[in-house]
């Protein structure tokens, strides 16, 4: 069962592996993401910020990276992490905020784009996604995915209890492999981790 329409597609982007973008007047989307799209996550499928916050920002879509932009009575970002919305015939599980990096700096303070730098979502139903679609959020829920590095390395190894290398964990939660040397800090005041489950560079699990 789903509630009232809540937004409208806006624009769409088509992002190719050869990494160029161009508008699109309609995506295809199976649940390996994009059809000709760039190779991603599961968690990082299709996404997806609203017009306002470009216009907060005063920057583009195409500057984002952004999937799609919709035209919303209020913020998708304020939606919980596991919440399902479905555009057409698509159900998309919304995963967690697009973190900013140094790719955007160029654009403004990345601190400022934190929590707003759009919404990553995994595809749950193929089909169409087309400009001027709605958007409606759906009684159906996911658990949520941390957002913070840590959190998410905490959240994966209760799940999955079992040595693992650093680049394979970073990947695993939707980071890249680089993200392996960052890990360390990332928990070294986590007592709720099992370090020992993560290997690093020659070292091998028992």
């Amino acid at each position: 069962m789903s509630l009232a329409p809540f937004a409208q597609i806006n624009r769409l982007y088509l992002k190719s592996q050869q990494s160029a973008q161009h508008k699109i007047n309609q995506l295809e989307v199976s649940l390996d993401g994009v059809k000709n799209g760039r190779d991603c996550h599961p968690w990082k499928q299709l996404l997806i910020i609203p017009q306002a916050t470009l216009d907060q920002f005063d920057v583009t879509g195409e500057a984002l990276k952004v999937d799609a932009v919709i035209n919303s009575d209020f913020d998708i970002h304020t939606l919980a992490s596991g919440s399902v919305i479905k555009i057409g015939d698509v159900r998309l599980r919304l995963t967690f905020h697009c973190e900013p990096c140094a790719k955007i700096k160029h654009l403004g303070s990345v601190k400022h784009f934190s929590h707003h730098r759009g919404y990553h979502s995994q595809v749950l139903s193929a089909g169409q996604i087309k400009i001027g679609d709605s958007l409606s959020l759906l009684e159906e829920t996911y658990d949520p995915i941390p957002y913070r590095f840590s959190d998410r390395i905490q959240w994966y190894l209760a799940q999955h209890p079992e040595p693992i290398f650093a680049a394979d964990l970073a990947e695993r939660i939707g980071f890249s492999a680089s993200y392996c040397r960052a890990i360390p800090r990332a928990i070294a005041h986590r007592d709720d981790i099992d370090k020992q489950l993560i290997l690093y560079k020659n070292k091998r699990a028992n």
